[in-house]
């Protein structure tokens, strides 16, 4: 459940009585019924007053509208989840548009370039299909740097289809750290992330992809990786790979360094959370089949 103390760390003050109302009220954990089981459920509600993408969370029309406040594990231990995400979906004629906000005591991140590899380290991300067909749909990550990697998957199978050069044009993120990025020294609270997809982006693309109609519904997923090994953990295990492409494969030098790699990359993946909105209940994020289901409302 939300508890006072994590709204109140996560949401500007002023707006703290009110998000309070509706941190046990209207908490979207509804699911609805797919050939492949039980997936999460929501409403997106249409935005009642406009949203400024800064990060701060702070429109009205966020405190009105009902919150995720549930991710869980894909992976065991399933129900222990240290560092709780809480998610909200809204729509206009113009965008669709996602809050998360992500407890994290050590808020980190290396990649500063868009489409730089940032599924290697924390993030929040958006998975849309709008037709629900399993096929050409969007995914799309944001870091606490605010670096984005955006990109559409045309078909998982027989063969991985993918395309990340494609942009989502007129995409827009924002971020807000409580605390500082990569000073592990200091004790964070978390960060927030605002982000508007235009539709027109989706619109020959992502198959179903365009405005909605009140009623309709799409498919997505909402996922965050939490690494709570941290930077340092990072910093050496890229260090690591850089020495041993150096050096010949069989020499007695790249053997030693790469048993710590794998030690250390042991370790970096044991700490590590990968949580779901919608559950995925095997390893990996690209597993359409169980994405939500999301209903457009007036």
């Amino acid at each position: 459940m939300l508890t006072a103390d994590i709204v109140l760390r996560l949401i500007p003050a002023w707006l703290a009585v009110v998000a309070l109302q509706f941190a046990n009220t209207g908490t979207a954990m509804a699911q609805a019924f797919t050939s492949d089981g039980l997936v999460g459920h929501y409403t997106v509600e249409r935005a009642s007053t406009p949203i400024a993408i800064d990060g701060d969370l702070d429109e009205f029309a966020w405190a009105l509208t009902a919150q995720i406040n549930r991710f869980d594990r894909i992976l065991a231990p399933y129900n222990q989840v240290l560092h709780p995400t809480r998610a909200r979906m809204l729509w206009d004629d113009e965008y669709f548009y996602f809050a998360f906000a992500c407890e994290d005591e050590d808020v980190w991140a290396i990649y500063q370039h868009e489409d730089d590899e940032l599924w290697e380290e924390e993030v929040v991300e958006v998975f849309i299909d709008p037709d629900g067909d399993g096929r050409d749909y969007l995914e799309l990550e944001v870091n606490p740097l605010n670096t984005v990697v955006d990109l559409s998957i045309q078909q998982l199978i027989p063969t991985w289809d993918a395309n990340i050069d494609w942009d989502i044009a007129g995409l827009r993120t924002a971020v807000r750290v409580q605390g500082t990025v990569n000073d592990s020294l200091s004790l964070d609270k978390g960060w927030t992330v605002e982000i508007a997809i235009p539709w027109d982006a989706m619109v020959g693309r992502i198959g179903g992809g365009g405005q909605p109609d009140p009623g309709d519904t799409w498919r997505l997923n909402l996922y965050r990786i939490e690494r709570t090994a941290g930077r340092q953990a990072m910093d050496r295990i890229r260090s690591l790979q850089e020495q041993i492409a150096e050096l010949a494969p069989d020499s007695e030098e790249s053997i030693q360094l790469r048993e710590q790699l794998t030690q250390l990359s042991t370790h970096y993946d044991d700490q590590t959370e990968y949580t779901a909105w919608s559950e995925t209940h095997q390893r990996g994020f690209h597993h359409p089949q169980r994405f939500g289901v999301v209903q457009f409302a007036e």
